[in-house]
């Protein structure tokens, strides 16, 4: 009898053990779930608190990092990226070369970029005629812009050099999608405006202050003579000019508008705009690509030529690129390319595109999706060529 009550007392005590140890296994994942859910929130919280401090504070490193720190925990890749890349730059700012690149070694996206600086900023105002630099002169043609108004507008005819005293001025492009794309910031040194003075004609961008700003009118008479007797002052504003111009145009396609500003510039550095007439093949189906082409006027096409017939693949309007997919997924060019009417085109550096894709990661991203796209379309027509010969 005192055995069975025995049996039954341990039978007894081994369910209310397990029972524990059921409950505690529950209490756990309750408390680690919990743990997890405060752990998010303690996360989010941080993220907040930092973000806060980094607008307030845009110059604290530590602050920065830590905030950058936050956003790579969190899987925010694109604004951490932007994040280090601002601190990147403030460091090289402060002239702290050695940790900008141990920066740039721990997180190799940030330090793709080189930050030369506009170097023809210095070379212009230096080369202006003298009376242009006297400081009587220029505050005789000064000229104030109050934030958020207008130097000039798209479309106003104009033909005047105008150089920043003070203040800063943004220059803004209509994007394909109807929005204003950043183009240029202007700062205290700079000119703008030198595309109208060498070629008078319609604004082709809007440029308007971005803080109360201070500009000096350089008159077109002094400077189409200062021009004629200083070759490297023209050839110094037609630089500028030039980058500028493809830095727009570059800013004007789908798919590259919303790259930071200095990646853009960074492109329309290494490329060059060329024209084709009518008939020329651009490319030769399989053809390695040395950069990657944005047309902007005319019209272009992929051509499959097969059974003495040739059959048009794919068009190719403003706005169109070729050669992207071979920068991030490797290949040459997937069909002759021809052009079906006079086409000009930005021939950007390979090296540079991709540059610009591996620092700028929702680049890639969009890249890849436009290439499934394209390969896509490519595939149907392909088929729809080989049911008609069927």
């Amino acid at each position: 009898m005192r055995n069975c009550i025995d049996c039954e007392n341990n039978s007894r005590i081994r369910n209310v053990i397990t029972c524990f140890r059921t409950m505690n296994v529950a209490v756990v994942s309750f408390l680690m779930s919990d743990r997890n859910i405060s752990a998010s929130s303690k996360q989010n919280s941080q993220l907040k608190v930092y973000a806060d401090l980094v607008q307030l504070y845009p110059e604290n490193e530590a602050y920065i990092g830590q905030y950058a720190e936050l956003l790579l925990d969190d899987g925010q890749l694109a604004t951490a990226t932007e994040i280090l890349r601002h601190l990147h730059k403030l460091l090289l700012k402060k002239g702290d070369k050695g940790k900008a690149d141990k920066l740039a070694r721990r997180f190799p996206q940030i330090g793709r970029i080189k930050e030369s600086g506009d170097q023809s900023q210095e070379d212009i105002t230096s080369l202006l005629p003298s009376s242009m630099q006297n400081r009587l002169w220029l505050k005789l043609h000064q000229k104030r812009v109050q934030e958020g108004r207008h130097l000039f507008r798209r479309g106003e005819v104009e033909d005047t050099l105008y150089l920043v005293c003070e203040g800063e001025l943004a220059e803004f492009v209509r994007g394909a999608t109807g929005k204003h794309v950043l183009l240029n910031l202007v700062h205290t040194g700079d000119v703008i405006g030198e595309a109208n003075l060498l070629t008078p004609g319609p604004h082709k961008t809007d440029v308007v202050a971005n803080k109360n700003s201070i500009v000096a009118k350089l008159p077109r008479n002094k400077m189409t003579a200062a021009l004629n007797n200083t070759p490297a002052l023209k050839a110094a504003l037609q630089h500028k000019a030039d980058i500028r111009r493809i830095t727009g145009l570059i800013s004007s396609c789908p798919l590259l508008e919303n790259v930071p500003l200095d990646m853009r510039q960074h492109m329309a550095k290494e490329s060059f705009i060329r024209q084709y007439p009518a008939g020329t093949t651009i490319h030769k189906s399989g053809e390695k690509l040395n950069y990657v082409d944005l047309v902007i006027r005319g019209e272009a096409c992929f051509q499959l030529q097969n059974n003495e017939s040739i059959k048009e693949l794919k068009s190719l309007v403003p706005g169109s690129l070729v050669g992207d997919t071979a920068v991030i997924q490797g290949g040459g060019c997937p069909a002759d390319m021809v052009a079906l009417s006079a086409l000009a085109i930005v021939h950007i550096s390979s090296d540079a595109f991709k540059t610009v894709v591996e620092a700028y990661p929702p680049l890639r991203n969009a890249l890849f999706s436009n290439a499934a796209k394209q390969r896509a379309q490519l595939m149907s027509k392909l088929n729809e060529f080989q049911t008609q010969q069927i």
